[in-house]
């Protein structure tokens, strides 16, 4: 059973202002005849030509959150409230989001490839299905009992159901059915599957080279340190002394100028302050 949830997390309701949004700018450009909305769309859909050969890679981030009519992002925002919803409660914010990109960039970089490959290299690829088909993956897996309705009739526990989905897509993908992408639903499944695959190997590796590069400065720290602390030692504790015992007359200009350079060492986050040092020191 999924716990029911009060409150909608912070990442799902953004995500769905965002895609509300840039849904309801480009029907109201539409509607008044402006260009913003036929801008957005030129500049944000996925073209495969375009992302293979002119290098527009941001393309595989911003075609997610434009769609071509109400039912289609009425049923992209369904899914992400539905099973959305219950995944971040389980995965935490940063995750899901994290997941959704990755599943909405695999979905476009491997689609727009075997579209251009296919001759379609000029047609433009548009929605979140991709990223939706991501999170109905990981969904099965943290949920694999729920059941789904599949087609509104067959209940179906999720982790069958999201083969079923995969396996019309692919097949629908290869008849070339419709206006809908279908392969870009495979390649999400495809990137939802990667992020849950890797994901901790990947993790641990970056926390790994961030503890490493930490290690790094640690050590380089530590060694200006003490540098610092024998440049007192050697260079202006016997000035001090010359000091209580002459007086400050009695200094050269090269010992004024150490104490000068020491004077000038300031307190930062990574290095003490040695003024204070010296006092502790008595």
């Amino acid at each position: 059973m999924i716990e029911p949830h009060e409150r909608m997390p912070a990442i799902l309701r953004n995500l769905l202002l965002a895609n509300l949004g840039i849904f309801v700018i480009q029907m109201v450009s539409d509607m008044a005849n402006l260009r913003l909305g036929t801008e957005l769309f030129r500049w944000g859909a996925l073209v495969p030509e375009l992302v293979w050969g002119h290098g527009q890679v941001w393309r595989v981030v911003t075609y997610q959150f434009l769609h071509g009519g109400i039912l289609h992002i009425a049923f992209n925002m369904l899914s992400l409230w539905m099973f959305g919803t219950p995944l971040v409660h389980h995965m935490g914010e940063k995750r899901f989001l994290a997941l959704y990109l990755t599943s909405g960039i695999v979905a476009g970089l491997g689609s727009a490839l075997l579209y251009l490959l296919g001759g379609a290299g000029g047609i433009p690829i548009i929605g979140a299905s991709g990223a939706i088909f991501g999170i109905l993956l990981a969904f099965a897996r943290f949920f694999p009992h729920v059941q789904i309705i599949v087609f509104f009739l067959f209940p179906m526990p999720a982790r069958y159901a999201v083969w079923v989905f995969g396996g019309l897509a692919f097949l629908a993908g290869l008849q070339g059915q419709g206006s809908v992408a279908h392969l870009t639903h495979l390649f999400g499944i495809l990137g939802g599957w990667l992020f849950l695959r890797f994901e901790d190997p990947v993790a641990l590796w970056f926390d790994r080279a961030v503890t490493q590069k930490e290690r790094v400065q640690t050590a380089r720290i530590a060694e200006e340190l003490e540098s610092e602390e024998n440049y007192f030692d050697t260079r202006v504790d016997p000035i001090l002394k010359k000091i209580s015992k002459h007086g400050i007359d009695s200094l050269t200009k090269q010992e004024k100028d150490v104490l000068q350079k020491a004077s000038g060492m300031k307190k930062s986050d990574n290095t003490i302050d040695f003024r204070a040092w010296r006092r502790g020191r008595g």
